[in-house]
């Protein structure tokens, strides 16, 4: 008996001290779509289970997180204090991604509203500096692909972003830009959003979005009803001189961690005109 009593506190004493906060949090949705000459079809919209760590050490928090999203794992560490906050990981993140979308009210996205790099991205760092003037949030990013040790720089491509974000008053304006080594053009962002209480609207332009000559604006706005929103979003892609629209009716209800929404889409073909009933729930 007094063996094992000194077994069981030797494995205590031997046991790692976990200085961490660890949290598990996820989010599931699910659609039933249809659309004119396609019929009825079903689709996932997201599945997600995050495992996030945080602590503090000297002054410093650090913040890391495991994501695995349909079956896809990413994740990334973050570093903050008086020197502003530093991120790393393989999570898809640049500077001009943490301002863009501002006109994205939809809850099924029309799906043009981010700023794209070309390349794919292995390791991103980015840096938010720290705040000098109240309301003025600035970031730079590095995001690097994934390369080969074959002494040819052609495939070791580096992406860049920059990108700007002020509120006051309930106004806000980002601008957000993206230098890729793969590409000669370079795609930029702009938007401007104001809230007045329960009301929310914003408009964005992004150029050279995803391929040369290529220009989306979008506008958006919702109402906060109290249990859930009421929101309508409009998107116009511009290629050469081309254009498509694409727009979005919808009404949202929330029930604690549950969200349902039903949602029209109209647009300029038969593929882009029908409706959306989804589902979703975080935790």
């Amino acid at each position: 008996m007094k063996k094992i009593i000194a077994l069981a506190v030797a494995s205590v004493i031997a046991a790692p001290v976990m200085a961490a906060d660890v949290t598990l949090t996820g989010d599931v949705e699910f659609l039933i779509n249809n659309y004119k000459g396609d019929g009825t079809s079903g689709s996932t919209g997201d599945a997600d289970i995050t495992i996030t760590a945080t602590e503090e050490v000297g002054g410093v928090s650090i913040t890391a997180y495991v994501e695995n999203e349909q079956g896809t794992q990413d994740g990334a560490v973050t570093f903050a204090g008086s020197f502003g906050a530093v991120k790393i990981g393989s999570d898809d993140f640049m500077a001009a991604n943490q301002v863009d979308e501002m006109a994205d009210v939809a809850e099924a996205e029309l799906g043009d509203s981010n700023i794209a790099s070309s390349t794919t991205r292995a390791n991103n760092v980015m840096w938010t500096l720290p705040s000098l003037v109240d309301g003025l949030t600035v970031m730079a990013s590095s995001s690097y692909a994934a390369g080969t040790n074959d002494t040819s720089t052609a495939n070791e491509t580096t992406v860049t972003s920059y990108a700007l974000k002020y509120s006051v008053n309930g106004f806000t304006a980002s601008y957000g830009t993206v230098n890729d080594d793969a590409i000669t053009y370079e795609p930029t962002f702009t938007g401007l959003s104001y809230t007045a209480g329960p009301l929310y609207v914003a408009y964005q332009e992004t150029s050279n979005d995803g391929a040369e000559n290529t220009d989306i604006s979008a506008l958006g706005g919702k109402y906060n009803y109290g249990q859930g929103n009421v929101y309508v979003e409009s998107q116009t892609t511009d290629t050469n001189g081309t254009k498509t629209s694409d727009t979005a009716f919808g009404v949202s209800y929330k029930m604690g961690g549950a969200n349902i929404y039903v949602q029209s889409i109209t647009g300029d073909t038969a593929a882009d005109n029908g409706s959306i009933v989804g589902v979703e729930y975080a935790f």
